[in-house]
């Protein structure tokens, strides 16, 4: 079982969300990340659509789980996968640690491209909250 977990929104370090705290708590952060894929701003939270052969990234942050299993579990829950009509599951991903290197690592990202939402361009929800425009990453 991979046992590292990349999150690019509600539950990135500089997030305010109590599960984001909870995260943190839990586990242990290795450090900034990116993916490549598109990010999609559903409001309150993003989406992720991840493709390996995607020039465009998603920032992020990676975090080592501690008691994987039983963690993932609850962030199933939280992220909804659970339900059928669930829009997102959770796959393995293969991130680019800010650092250097690579690693493999859980996400929850979108089945398919969403219906109506609108592209963050930058790949990063936080910024794009605060109102920032940091320059989009590329592969």
């Amino acid at each position: 079982m991979l046992e590292h977990l990349f999150v690019y929104g509600t539950l990135r370090p500089e997030s305010a969300h109590p599960m984001a705290r909870r995260l943190q708590v839990r586990a242990k952060l290795v450090g900034r990340a990116s993916a490549p894929g598109i990010l999609y701003d559903f409001g309150r939270y993003p989406g992720a659509l991840f493709q390996p052969e995607g020039r465009d990234r998603i920032s992020g942050a990676i975090f080592a789980l501690r008691n994987a299993e039983r963690l993932l579990k609850q962030l199933d829950t939280f992220e909804g996968i659970i339900e059928p009509a669930s829009d997102l599951r959770r796959i393995e991903i293969e991130v680019r640690l800010d650092q250097g290197g690579r690693i493999d690592a859980w996400a929850y990202g979108l089945c398919e491209p969403p219906a109506r939402a609108r592209r963050i361009g930058s790949g990063d929800f936080i910024a794009h909250v605060r109102g920032g425009t940091p320059r989009p990453l590329r592969s």
